[in-house]
């Protein structure tokens, strides 16, 4: 499954859809003026750690993701 979706980080981390899934995050414009902190990325680290426990194993290969298409 590949989507695009953009938005404030704010709006898509709490997105339930995204749990269990790998993301990429490009940011695309400049950091906001009043956001002196680094809390976002505090709040990607407690997403990762929020993230859902995968107990089998999982297969990633190329011929596994592209097996439908």
């Amino acid at each position: 499954m590949q989507q695009e979706m953009t938005g404030q980080w704010e709006e898509l981390v709490v997105r339930p859809e995204f749990r269990g899934h790998r993301v990429k995050i490009t940011i695309i414009d400049e950091r906001p003026f009043e956001a002196h902190s680094d809390s976002w990325l505090e709040s990607l680290r407690e997403m990762a750690r929020n993230g859902l426990q995968v107990h089998h194993p999982i297969d990633d290969s190329r011929e596994h993701i592209y097996e439908d298409r």
